[in-house]
């Protein structure tokens, strides 16, 4: 992805953008890692052999004394940057050694935020916090000014909507009213693996609705230049700045506004909720308290336990000892969950004491200010999820969705069904009834996410997200009911008690959603699914049934489905009985036609069970028939992989035979599956591939055969 700051000089956008990443740098300089020794040696290597960190080392080089124009000689950065970044690196220790009391102080200060220093850099160097030096330097009269971004070069007086704050101005662009009812809502920021696109529909969707409703100026708040949040036609007014407690201060200090919706633009924004609240910000929506009741995972735990609604053994992370007593009560695999994150971010299933005390270092790393919980992991359970909208009185359930895959693969990397296809009308309403209890509880004012485990038809909690998913344009369009703008209504203290619709009433029609993988562009990245999440985008389709939808989402994807007469490799990791629930999935297979090839365990289990399956050699084996050689000279249309979970504790221990052969397939453009659920529900789309994708309708045409739109 890709960040976007404007400033009145190179220092402060630079420095703006260091923040915008969201990698837990407060800018340039001035961060903790930077304590961290290095010696002369390895940063001339950083220098010489450019990684993501480099331009920190560039500053890191600066301050040990290494010659700007040795630095431009070994990167080849222009010396115009690495004069800019100096003045950085000269300003942080003029900073170290200021006395706030000086007369002078103020010059430095000011001078400083010039060049986009925020507060918690100057609080760093002064051995302060944020809030004191806020406070300085507003008595001091240091404030940002609004700036428009001139569209007409100074030929004429540019009326634009693109605004951001600078230190290099002394006055406002532009009349900041404070007569007309304003309402901000912060954006995605930084796009990545885990975040993308849907909290941007969000957004907009929001901004829309803020404008249906009466809203005189709805404003935003994002600085991603490719998304339709920043375009100039879509908010009154658009900040292109930085999401930090700090800025949104600053531009809530100038605007004055009704209130700020932090809950559609995912984690970055929600994130700052207790913050913002805590500086006497009208928040709309969901109180920050209630945000963190359901954000801390300690304390939605005991509330869960308080309602008597089943949820997997947990405990807080008090210590490592007490952790490791914890999982050895219940027994391995289990769970770290830290508290505050998007896509499962440092999320790890643990089968031992040493992955646990690692993953455990890891969560606390992430989640610095929260609590980390261990919970059991349950193993081959169903996973399921709701999006809603709640005004605190009328609880609204979007729709239920049904994973393919068994739980234990992100949300985010999963294939959603709307309607489900397997579960239960009790387990269903049993889903129903919690959430009713869990949204009442949470007081939710707006949209919500709850995701559930189902083994043996036992309902149990996973997590709460009170703040919009990254599925719900998915369930809005497939339902035909735009739960964000209803989510506007509920945060504007408006009643939704207009909508009567169970989730139980079926549409027509199946909504299928598909994840987009980028494995090819990332060297050497393992295909296999876990908690945290690794998709790069998704897919979404419609159709008469299931089977249907998956074929056309697959497709949509650039999965390339192979044809009944063609060749499947399997292998599946683990004992007997693990291999044989793979026998049904290879019988339909060969009985549509494809040639099976198979690893030597996996292939004695299949011959074991009737199914005829030819053995290749794993690529180590360096034995013929090969499985590289016959992955390179396209002789395997699909790969079905199924790894053990993995056991290992470090990166490092990955490279076995299974990791080879799905990296291999990767490389060559095979597709590649790498559980049990997902390889079933392709045989259903191949069973029935000449029925897929004769009905191609518009969605107008599907949503109205919705009974319930038929108004």
């Amino acid at each position: 992805g890709e960040v976007m700051a404007i400033g009145r000089c190179f220092e402060e956008a630079l420095q703006k953008a260091v923040r915008m990443l969201d990698i837990g740098k407060i800018g340039l300089v001035c961060n903790p890692e930077d304590a961290e020794l290095e010696s002369e040696g390895m940063l001339r290597d950083e220098m010489a052999h450019p990684t993501d960190e480099r331009l920190y080392k560039i500053a890191k080089a600066l301050k040990i004394g290494i010659p700007l124009m040795e630095i431009y000689r070994l990167s080849g950065v222009d010396p115009f940057f690495l004069y800019k970044i100096q003045n950085i690196v000269n300003m942080e220790d003029k900073l170290k050694t200021l006395n706030l009391a000086d007369s002078d102080a103020p010059k430095v200060i000011r001078e400083a935020k010039r060049i986009g220093f925020s507060d918690e850099q100057i609080a760093v160097c002064q051995k302060s916090n944020a809030a004191t030096i806020r406070s300085f330097r507003k008595t001091a009269n240091i404030i940002p000014a609004v700036k428009q971004i001139d569209t007409l070069a100074a030929e004429w007086p540019a009326k634009t909507n693109y605004l951001y704050l600078t230190y290099g101005g002394d006055e406002d662009d532009i009349e900041l009213s404070s007569t007309q009812s304003k309402v901000i809502v912060l954006g995605a920021g930084v796009f990545r693996i885990g975040s993308s696109v849907e909290f941007d529909w969000c957004g907009v969707n929001t901004i829309w609705a803020l404008k249906k409703n009466g809203i005189q100026e709805a404003i935003m708040v994002n600085y991603n230049p490719e998304t339709v949040s920043t375009d100039y036609d879509i908010s009154d007014k658009l900040y292109f700045e930085e999401l930090t407690t700090e800025r949104i201060l600053d531009i809530y200090e100038k605007e004055n506004p009704m209130g700020v919706i932090t809950s559609v633009g995912g984690q970055i924004p929600n994130n700052l909720a207790m913050k913002l609240a805590a500086a006497n910000v009208k928040l709309l929506g969901t109180s920050a308290e209630n945000v963190d009741l359901a954000e801390d995972r300690s304390k939605f735990s005991a509330l869960l336990d308080k309602l008597g609604i089943s949820q997997p053994s947990w405990s807080k992370l008090l210590s490592l000892d007490d952790a490791k007593r914890f999982a050895e009560k219940i027994g391995y695999p289990v769970i770290v969950r830290p508290s505050y994150v998007l896509s499962g971010s440092a999320m790890r299933v643990a089968y031992n004491e040493t992955a646990l005390e690692n993953f455990l270092k890891l969560a606390a790393k992430v989640s610095l200010d929260h609590p980390v919980v261990i919970s059991k992991f349950i193993t081959r359970a169903k996973e399921a999820e709701v999006d809603g909208v709640s005004d605190g009185e009328n609880v609204f359930i979007g729709a239920i969705m049904e994973h393919v895959e068994n739980a234990g693969v992100h949300s985010g990397d999963a294939t959603m069904t709307i309607p489900p296809q397997a579960l239960k009308l009790e387990v269903q309403k049993d889903i129903e009834k919690a959430t009713i209890s869990i949204v009442k509880a949470l007081n939710i004012h707006g949209p919500y996410n709850i995701q559930y485990l189902v083994k043996d038809d036992v309902v149990n909690v996973i997590e709460c997200n009170l703040r919009a998913s990254r599925s719900m344009p998915f369930v809005s369009k497939t339902r035909g009911i735009n739960l964000i703008e209803l989510a506007t209504l509920a945060m504007l203290g408006k009643k939704i008690d207009s909508v009567k619709l169970s989730p139980m009433n079926v549409a027509p029609h199946v909504g299928v959603k598909v994840p987009q993988f980028s494995f090819m562009r990332l060297s050497g990245a393992d295909p296999v699914l876990g908690v945290e999440m690794l998709s790069t985008g998704e897919v979404a389709c419609l159709g008469d049934n299931f089977s249907d939808a998956f074929s056309k989402a697959l497709q949509s994807a650039e999965v390339n489905i192979p044809s009944k007469d063609g060749s499947v490799l399997i292998s599946v990791g683990g004992d007997v009985e693990r291999k044989k629930r793979v026998v049904l999935i290879a019988q339909a297979l060969a009985e549509m036609g494809f040639k099976i090839y198979a690893t030597a365990n996996t292939a004695a289990v299949l011959n074991a069970n009737g199914v005829n399956a030819v053995v290749l050699h794993k690529i180590s084996e360096e034995a013929e028939p090969n499985i590289l050689d016959y992955l390179a000279e396209r002789k395997i249309d699909l790969v079905i992989n199924v790894p053990m979970a993995n056991k290992h504790t470090r990166m490092s221990d990955i490279i076995t035979d299974g990791y080879i052969i799905r990296r291999q397939a990767v490389e060559f453009n095979v597709p590649v599956i790498t559980n049990l659920q997902l390889a079933t529900a392709l045989v259903e789309v191949l069973k029935k591939k000449g029925q897929n994708g004769n009905s191609i309708r518009s969605l107008n045409e599907y949503m109205q055969n919705l009974p319930w739109l038929l108004w």
